[in-house]
């Protein structure tokens, strides 16, 4: 499994992020010239959308060199530690688009989703495990898994807090394009269907046999 952006040289990173900066201000000038020639200034709206759906393609390249987020996998990210708690990501649009190779069809794309997310997961643990810190506390939103396939990794449910909640109205949008994507169609996830799970890392590494044997049986071929 290859991010392939992050396969590119710091050059060729840094071409897509000016011409991601560049497609953005263009689309946003056009917004706001047709709202001035046509008078239809709630046409301005768009814009913020327009910002919402590019964000990850600058956000994460960024976020990743300066180290606001880590790539364990090239769908499993996370935030460096705060207070004894890692929130972790799945991929976004983003990473999809630079992951997921065009003769994966179905089903398959969901399994190579999650097979991202367990290899992260795995190398995550790998990570921490020998670092007595069985107490670190991992919480992360997710549309793809489940509530039985979260209790493999170790995770449990948690009511999702009112910030978060509110992030997840704002990123509709992009997380509507993300599934779709995944999809090969367009899909409308339920709010109530995106969850968040929390475990403590001694409950993963408990689990992590399991996690691997998932990982090997959804391995691409």
């Amino acid at each position: 499994m290859k991010h392939q952006f992050f396969q590119k040289s710091d050059s060729e990173q840094q071409k897509f992020l000016w011409k991601t900066g560049l497609l953005l201000f263009l689309v946003s000038s056009l917004i706001l010239l047709i709202c001035y020639l046509t008078g239809l200034y709630l046409l301005a709206g768009l814009i913020p959308f327009a910002i919402l759906i590019t964000a990850p393609f600058i956000d994460l390249p960024m976020g990743r060199k300066n180290g606001k987020f880590i790539y364990y996998s090239p769908l499993f990210i996370t935030e460096p530690e705060r207070n004894g708690k890692v929130v972790v990501h799945g991929g976004t649009l983003f990473d999809y688009l630079f992951t997921i190779t065009s003769d994966l069809k179905g089903r398959n794309r969901t399994r190579f989703v999650l097979y991202g997310y367990i290899l992260g997961l795995l190398r995550f643990i790998s990570e921490h495990e020998n670092k007595s810190r069985g107490d670190l506390q991992i919480r992360g939103t997710s549309y793809i898994i489940n509530d039985k396939t979260a209790a493999r990794f170790g995770l449990k449910p948690v009511k999702t807090d009112i910030l978060q909640l509110l992030i997840l109205l704002l990123n509709y949008i992009p997380i509507t394009l993300s599934y779709s994507y995944i999809k090969q169609k367009v899909h409308f996830p339920k709010i109530s269907e995106i969850k968040t799970y929390e475990g403590k890392l001694s409950e993963m590494v408990r689990h992590k046999e399991k996690l691997i044997e998932l990982k090997n049986q959804l391995e691409p071929t």
